[in-house]
């Protein structure tokens, strides 16, 4: 009789996880979500990779301002120089590497570390070091710009949307991105001026699961009759109260959730290379006499055709994999910051179309509320039942999680997209897991010592 106990399989580092078999054509492992050692290779060969999302350049409109974020592990700053032009800089001093900006933003004419007073500038450029003559005769030189505070090796402008990547090498951005370009030039599209600007500081929460199941959630139609059913029917009574006058923001959105299992199937899922998708919009376009002045206004930018075609293309979810989600007709973009494997950081940030009735603001600011505050009553839905799935994934027993819905029904519809038969098929996830098996089963690059 064998009376050998099995063991679970034990890694010597990081490195030797072999993550190619967790993903499957149509299902996927628990330690996708749950492991430890994958989340680090996630830091490393995902966000230390590709591109990220930084900011908005509204955030930094002034030379001297800026704005501290994430990429990856990796504190960032994103600053407006003297000369005009963004940077994006390590937030960390060369000298010992302590933070330099602990602020979220704000305006400096030049940063200085509080630890031991170096100074540098809007581009990072070391400007000084106190009593200088201390590094006489040594390799030290105050004009090497590897003792500033670095740029980050890629950077890439999007008319106005600031993209970083911690590597040097890949694809680039336009490659990267592709068709998830459609969304964020149709947002921009949607202003009558062509420009946008970010209204004040974002609505941020922690969720205690781990970051790809709210992307799974993005374009999951499914859950919102489940989820959503209560604060739906609350949503819709409370409309019930509003006939005939201007509604808030958000509330026909959300009554629109309380419906049959199926009633997101009409709606349009598209997938596309490298992880990135897009859902139609269901949400109802503002009418009446601000809803013609925007249109108008619309037609005396791009003429009436284009105008017509920007306003068709109307999207609810837009997500570039792996941080970014943008909602047109909600005028939000949400993005995600990984914190461990199982904590996640949501910021929601709202825009102002520039030029557009200021009922669009309005309504966007109400919308953003009603889904996205603290006090919020339709995304507290989704952070409980994140909670949940992840709580259940830790557990060993149960190992696999499906993919099936609808897999044998994809549709091709570009080079490399793929739109679901209805919009209740799980083409998006499926497609998400692909590229994010393809990032993490990449050659693997080995932090510097």
């Amino acid at each position: 009789m064998d009376t050998k106990v099995s063991t679970p399989r034990s890694y010597d580092s990081q490195y030797d996880l072999d993550v190619g078999d967790l993903v499957e054509k149509e299902r996927i492992h628990r330690r996708v979500f749950a492991d430890q050692d994958v989340f680090e290779q996630e830091m490393d060969q995902i966000f230390g990779k590709s591109w990220i999302y930084v900011g908005h350049e509204s955030q930094v409109p002034n030379p001297g301002d800026y704005f501290s974020t994430q990429v990856g592990r990796q504190p960032v700053v994103m600053t407006r120089h003297k000369n005009g032009e963004i940077y994006v800089l390590e937030n960390r001093c060369p000298h010992k590497g302590a933070l330099v900006c602990p602020d979220r933003n704000g305006t400096a004419k030049h940063f200085m570390c509080m630890y031991h007073g170096w100074r540098f500038d809007g581009d990072g450029s070391l400007i000084s070091v106190p009593v200088q003559s201390g590094y006489d005769g040594t390799e030290f030189n105050v004009k090497d710009p590897k003792n500033g505070m670095r740029q980050l090796p890629r950077v890439h402008n999007h008319h106005g949307f600031v993209f970083a990547s911690l590597s040097p090498e890949g694809l680039d951005f336009k490659t990267w991105a592709g068709e998830g370009l459609r969304g964020l030039d149709n947002l921009i599209d949607r202003s009558p001026s062509g420009e946008l600007e970010v209204i004040g500081n974002c609505y941020r929460t922690v969720q205690n699961s781990n970051w790809k199941i709210f992307l799974d959630n993005m374009s999951d139609g499914m859950h919102t009759s489940f989820v959503h059913h209560q604060m739906a029917r609350a949503a819709q009574r409370t409309l019930e109260k509003f006939k005939g006058r201007a509604r808030p923001g958000g509330l026909d959105v959300a009554a629109m959730l309380a419906g049959e299992p199926d009633q997101m199937a009409k709606i349009d899922l598209v997938a596309h290379p490298h992880g990135h998708f897009d859902m139609a919009a269901f949400a109802p376009e503002l009418t009446g006499e601000d809803g013609e002045h925007y249109k108008a206004a619309l037609i005396a930018r791009h003429g009436a055709d284009k105008a017509a075609a920007v306003l068709k293309q109307n999207f609810h979810n837009v997500m570039m994999f792996p941080t970014l989600v943008m909602q047109q007709s909600l005028q939000q973009m949400r993005v995600l910051r990984p914190i461990s494997v199982d904590k996640t950081a949501l910021e929601i940030w709202v825009f102002r179309f520039k030029g557009a009735p200021d009922s669009f603001t309005r309504r966007a600011i109400t919308g953003g509320n009603l889904a996205n505050s603290p006090s919020n009553v339709v995304a507290a839905d989704d952070f409980e039942a994140y909670f949940r799935v992840h709580q259940g994934l830790k557990g060993p027993q149960s190992e696999w999680i499906s993919l099936h819905r609808e897999a044998n029904r994809d549709v091709q519809v570009g080079e490399g997209s793929f739109k679901g038969a209805t919009g209740n098929s799980e083409v998006c996830m499926r497609n998400m897991y692909k590229a994010w098996r393809e990032y993490m089963t990449a050659e693997k690059t080995r932090r510097e010592i």
